[in-house]
């Protein structure tokens, strides 16, 4: 949040004490949040408009909760990261570098498989198969052989 303008950071901090998250600064703060962490590209892909469009909103505030920023529903205590060393199969893990699933995040779980692997995109966000295909397949097929 901390890279986002004062302006989004305000409107963030309104709705998360106001529990109201319709607010049009909001909704831009997310846009500015999504721009950077999420999908680079500009304009977005139609797979990315449509993916948003059908994301299943009651479900997504059921299990993440309605702000984009602070986890408030179902799965706000769920970890089984512990549980991931139970995995013997070979695991890639992909992230972009300015991935809302940050390349620290990514490494922690990464070691917490018996045999992962990661791989960080550069210039990419959390949508870097759609921002870098051909270096993603690329990555995927390799990890299919050594796996194989």
């Amino acid at each position: 949040m901390e890279t986002l303008s004062a302006r989004s950071r305000e409107a963030i901090n309104r709705a998360e004490k106001s529990g109201n998250f319709t607010q049009e600064d909001y909704q831009e703060a997310v846009s500015e949040f999504y721009g950077k962490f999420v999908c680079r590209m500009e304009p977005w892909p139609e797979c990315m408009n449509e993916a948003i469009a059908g994301m299943g909103e009651d479900v997504y505030n059921y299990m993440y909760g309605p702000s984009e920023f602070t986890v408030t529903g179902v799965l706000k205590d769920y970890d089984c990261s512990s549980r991931l060393g139970e995995i013997n199969s070979p695991v890639l893990l992909t992230c972009g570098k300015y991935d809302e699933a940050t390349p620290e995040a990514t490494a922690f779980y990464t070691e917490k498989f018996s045999n992962g692997v990661m791989r960080v995109f550069e210039e990419s966000s959390h949508e870097h198969h759609l921002e870098k295909p051909l270096e993603y397949i690329q990555e995927v097929r390799q990890f299919l052989t050594r796996a194989e």
